[in-house]
């Protein structure tokens, strides 16, 4: 699994022209992972917050190309970390399933508020299994985490078996 994370963080890093901004703390939840370039600086994974998500009932599927979309409501979660505490309110999930069943590309948007009061917007885009799932993960927020609007993040997530939670891990990617 991690090995998969490494291969996409570098994949990512090497596309991505934004400047990453390092942080200052090395929690205990962070992994090194190595860039193609040699001459590069070492990026790593630090967990910043975990995210527990309740969806509603999937609607009827709709035919793509190559397979089905599915849509849901996303109803409520919860989001506890270092970087970031606050309630999901509400948001839509976009799952398209693939290759027989075999790839989902998911884009997700979901708003709510930290423990301060301070709103949020949450974009996912990513692919995977239905096992895991990788995404970049844009989050719109003000107030004193404002700084993560700027930063690179990088999300795991896992459906659950019965179709109505997710639980997501979002990490921050950092360049030293």
């Amino acid at each position: 699994m991690m090995s998969l994370i490494r291969i996409l963080v570098a994949c990512l890093l090497a596309f991505s022209a934004a400047a990453i901004p390092a942080n200052s703390s090395e929690p205990e939840d962070s992994a090194r992972v190595s860039a193609s370039n040699p001459a590069s600086s070492t990026p790593r994974l630090v967990r910043i917050f975990t995210a527990q998500t309740q969806i509603g009932d999937f609607l009827a599927p709709i035919p793509i190309a190559g397979g089905q979309r599915l849509v849901a409501r996303v109803i409520s979660g919860t989001i506890k970390g270092k970087a970031l505490t606050g309630s999901i309110l509400g948001g839509v999930t976009v799952i398209d399933i693939i290759n027989s069943g075999q790839t989902l590309v998911n884009n997700v948007r979901s708003f709510g508020s930290t423990t301060d009061g301070t709103t949020f917007l949450i974009e996912e885009s990513g692919i995977g299994s239905v096992a895991d799932n990788f995404a970049r993960l844009i989050l719109s927020i003000g107030g004193s985490q404002a700084n993560l609007a700027n930063e690179f993040l990088f999300t795991e997530a896992t459906l659950a078996p019965d179709r109505r939670s997710v639980m997501t891990t979002a990490y921050r990617v950092v360049d030293r």
